[in-house]
């Protein structure tokens, strides 16, 4: 029988809130940071850290103090506090700023279909939500934290997901990642980064002028590009991590990667080409990848990258000569002519094929019989 194990990941939800709503998270918010903050301050003066004796110490004052505030909020921030505490110490007290997170459980937030009920200072309100996948909910598991990004309010909700068993592969689909080209598989599908890299030298552009001028108001700008252009990779890893692996899926293969780990360690390039190459969040789109392969129980298999851009996936050949420039792969050998990264990814499929090849014979290997003693 398949044991079931089970991926952790956050799913984003967003609060479709009214004026009054809003206000109202945002009072919310305050409350429990004021609070975090005195029980911090509280927890300090008298060295006591630990989650139960903060609540044994200061819960009857808190809730004379603050006779209106949820008294489950209240043991949600000693948890938060006694939390701050395990992390770090200082030689005063931890702060909360008045928008830090506020971690709700299930007896204050209730997740439905197409809003949420959730406690505030004005009262338990019922607010409608946007997310792409409401069947997710009943993988909740644990706290739900309420954070405020770009002014608007979001539920971040921990989800425990089953991994999907893994099925016998059939084939093996070969990616190689790249800066010219993002992502090409063996089949010969090409992610091409033309739009990437135009998007690309615009931030480029725009953060030299923006680090250039040095005001407070060009520094909150360039905070508030840095994540704008954070999401438009994280759009685009998304995009390719699905469409891989969504392809695997259906055609019964595996996926193999080269190990890209460290790569900036062992390989160095021309100063003018260094934004280019630090750009894309390769590390993202490997770690996409791999959550949605252990989600639709697609075998990710991973293999060295040694030489991969020069061997012939025809006849074998390995030479520096092979590649006439960045696009073109040229075998000296046998004439073989085609895109360089495509014949990367051939390479790679085939060294996933061994990989599968061996673990196959591994599992299939006859056990001998024990030794008949005369």
């Amino acid at each position: 029988m398949y044991k079931y194990i089970c991926m952790k990941t956050v799913l984003k939800v967003k609060l479709l809130t009214t004026k009054e709503s809003h206000s109202a998270l945002w009072r919310t918010m305050e409350d429990f940071n004021s609070v975090c903050n005195q029980l911090s301050k509280q927890a300090f003066d008298s060295k006591i850290y630990n989650k139960i004796k903060i609540q044994d110490a200061f819960y009857q004052w808190h809730r004379e103090t603050m006779p209106k505030f949820s008294s489950q909020l209240l043991i949600r921030a000693m948890d938060v506090t006694a939390q701050s505490y395990k992390t770090k110490r200082h030689k005063k007290p931890n702060s909360f700023s008045q928008t830090s997170a506020v971690v709700y459980d299930a007896r204050c937030l209730t997740l439905k279909d197409n809003s949420v009920s959730i406690w505030t200072s004005s009262g338990r309100l019922t607010i409608p939500i946007q997310v792409y996948n409401t069947e997710l909910f009943k993988f909740r598991k644990g706290q739900v934290d309420l954070v405020l990004q770009n002014k608007k309010f979001y539920l971040l909700v921990t989800l425990e997901i089953p991994e999907a068993p893994q099925y016998d592969a059939e084939g093996v689909i070969g990616v190689d990642l790249g800066v010219k080209n993002i992502a090409v598989d063996s089949t010969g599908k090409i992610f091409s980064s033309d739009i990437i890299e135009n998007k690309r030298k615009k931030y480029h552009s725009y953060r030299q002028r923006l680090q250039k001028r040095g005001t407070r108001s060009a520094k909150r700008r360039l905070k508030s590009f840095g994540k704008k252009e954070s999401r438009f990779r994280k759009d685009i890893n998304h995009q390719i991590s699905k469409y891989l692996v969504s392809k695997a899926k259906g055609t019964q293969s595996a996926i193999a990667l080269e190990e890209l780990s460290h790569i900036n360690d062992r390989v160095t390039v021309r100063k003018q080409n260094r934004n280019e190459r630090m750009s894309w969040s390769f590390a993202q789109l490997r770690q996409f990848i791999t959550y949605k392969c252990q989600l639709l129980g697609v075998s990710l298999l991973i293999v060295d990258p040694a030489y991969t851009s020069r061997t012939c996936n025809i006849c074998g050949f390995c030479s520096k000569e092979n590649r006439k420039n960045q696009a073109i792969f040229h075998c000296v050998s046998c004439g073989h002519a085609d895109n360089a990264d495509y014949n990367a990814s051939k390479n790679i499929q085939k060294l996933g094929l061994d990989i599968l090849n061996t673990n196959r014979v591994a599992v299939n290997l006859p056990i001998a019989p024990a030794t008949q003693w005369l």
